[in-house]
């Protein structure tokens, strides 16, 4: 009741101006930190959302990169088949489309593909690119892949004929680097730069199948055979996929 009759008469006023100039600083202080720590809180918020957000973004163009990944391999399978379907039925017989999934340097060179028995692969089946270039033969079918051996094998022996002049002979590997083409009678007539196909003869391979092009003429006078060195037309660094040629008679 004092403080209320003091204060009507107006003796109150001088210490409470002094009270509100020691609380002034404190409260100032005190609604200011308050202020910063909001804003604080609301960034702390806020770089939480960015995030969250960023990681939402990553982990959606990671789907989308292995989508168009997914489209981009498909789209290469798609265009190597094609090739192979623009090629005359004559020179696309049956065949199995395989991936490679490892190679070896020994002795010349092999494949493995992920196709085996499980796709009607066998022993003795020949692979091919799209453009019906021979890569090699396969020599180890198992069940869910295969070995093949490349023609730049040493082990690699197979029926050949020069295109142009219709000389045979028998191609065999050279050290991964090449085939050498022999048995050439020494009267017959054969040219570099001519296309060497196979044969047909003796083994499973349809004549026709390109090994690659005469790049030097090999010979002695005093033999009775020649040689042709050939220059694979295969890139085997290159390759992905082939196709394997299913024998008639294995279906």
């Amino acid at each position: 009741m004092l403080l209320i009759f003091f204060g009507r008469l107006g003796w109150l006023g001088a210490p409470k101006n002094i009270a509100f100039k020691i609380i002034e600083p404190f409260a100032s202080l005190f609604f200011n930190s308050h202020e910063f720590l909001s804003g604080q809180f609301a960034t702390l918020f806020t770089l939480g959302d960015l995030i969250e957000e960023s990681k939402n973004l990553r982990a959606h163009n990671l789907a989308l990169i292995g989508e168009n990944s997914a489209l981009r391999e498909k789209e290469e399978e798609n265009k190597i088949l094609r090739r192979r379907l623009e090629l005359p039925l004559e020179k696309r017989p049956e065949s199995e489309i395989a991936q490679i999934i490892g190679s070896s340097s020994q002795d010349g060179g092999y494949l493995i593909v992920n196709k085996g028995k499980n796709g009607g692969i066998s022993d003795g089946m020949f692979a091919v690119t799209s453009q019906n270039f021979l890569v090699g033969k396969v020599v180890e079918a198992n069940l869910f892949y295969s070995k093949i051996l490349l023609i730049t094998s040493n082990q690699s022996i197979v029926n050949v004929l020069s295109q142009e002049t219709r000389v045979k002979g028998v191609a065999k590997g050279n050290q991964g680097l090449s085939l050498i083409m022999e048995m050439i009678p020494i009267a017959e007539e054969i040219k570099e730069g001519e296309t060497v196909i196979t044969s047909g003869l003796n083994d499973s391979a349809p004549q026709g199948i390109i090994l690659g092009v005469i790049s030097k003429i090999i010979f002695r006078e005093t033999e009775i055979f020649k040689k042709a060195e050939i220059r694979p037309a295969v890139d085997f660094e290159s390759l992905e996929k082939i196709f394997i040629l299913k024998n008639p008679d294995s279906s």
